[in-house]
């Protein structure tokens, strides 16, 4: 009888590919964004549109507030003792919108730590008006979600049927289903949009958060005098949250399940080397 120890026999388990999906993920969003962005510049030459990108602006401000606008300030966020006021008007510059007037109206002053600040911005319109009860977030809404629906569509018809996006061909990568078959477009569209189901629920929170808590701008005034800020209705609490929940539905998986992320596991696919 032949009682020689066996060694104990493991696994093997698929390699994570950790960084080489982080890297092909990046250099695809960096391809298929910009071509969103291009085309919609085109689009918005010809036909007006309100097609507005979280994050790819241009401003510029200037000092020009309307008088009357400056003593409607002063009067309900009055100066105390050692404060500075700073008043101006910004531009903001989007691709595929019209351009969209902000006030910045805000105190500053000295501490025994340096220069603190605080500011509110309020929409005006043509006029210097502020028009906190007409402004919609509806079309940055609904722009945000056609972007991830764009950038979801591209990464699935060039990960299709046996074919690799850009970023995927660089970093010899490919997605396969899980018995080894290449995903038709369907199952493709669906994990692309879990994939970037984090960023909706940050679009979603960007709407449910309500930016003024008042539409008359005298009272936000008040309010600001007696040290109110956008940050004090917990949204800055309620991203940090949206944030971590986003790291882990993108790494976590992928530490414990060896490659598969949550997304993949949910519609049968994984990457592989190719």
């Amino acid at each position: 009888m032949d009682t020689t120890p066996q060694m104990p026999q493991y696994a093997t388990l698929p390699s994570r590919h950790f960084w080489r999906r982080a890297v092909a993920c990046i250099v695809d969003i960096i391809i298929f964004q910009a071509v969103i962005l291009i085309a919609v510049y085109c689009i918005s030459t010809v036909i007006p549109l309100d097609f507005r990108f979280a994050g790819w602006s241009y401003t510029q401000c200037s000092v020009e507030v309307p008088d009357q606008l400056a003593k409607r300030i002063d009067v309900g966020w009055p100066l105390k003792p050692g404060e500075v006021r700073i008043n101006q008007i910004c531009e903001i510059s989007q691709i595929g919108s019209e351009k969209q007037r902000y006030l910045q109206t805000g105190v500053s002053r000295q501490t025994d730590y340096g220069t603190s600040a605080q500011w509110l911005a309020v929409p005006v319109d043509a006029d210097g008006n502020p028009v906190l009860g007409s402004v919609s977030v509806y079309p940055s809404v609904i722009s945000g979600i056609v972007n991830i629906a764009l950038l979801a569509l591209a990464f699935a018809y060039f990960s299709a049927n046996g074919r690799r996006t850009i970023g995927k061909k660089l970093l010899g990568l490919r997605v396969q289903s899980v018995d080894g078959k290449n995903p038709g477009l369907g199952i493709e569209f669906r994990r692309e949009i879990l994939k970037f189901s984090p960023y909706l629920l940050f679009i979603a929170a960007a709407f449910a958060i309500p930016v003024f808590p008042t539409e008359d701008f005298d009272t936000l005034l008040h309010m600001s005098r007696d040290g109110y800020t956008i940050l004090d209705n917990g949204a800055a609490m309620f991203e940090i949250i949206l944030g971590i929940a986003a790291l882990m539905w993108w790494f976590l998986p992928l530490i414990f399940w060896r490659g598969q992320t949550f997304y993949d596991r949910i519609c049968a696919c994984k990457v592989v080397k190719s």
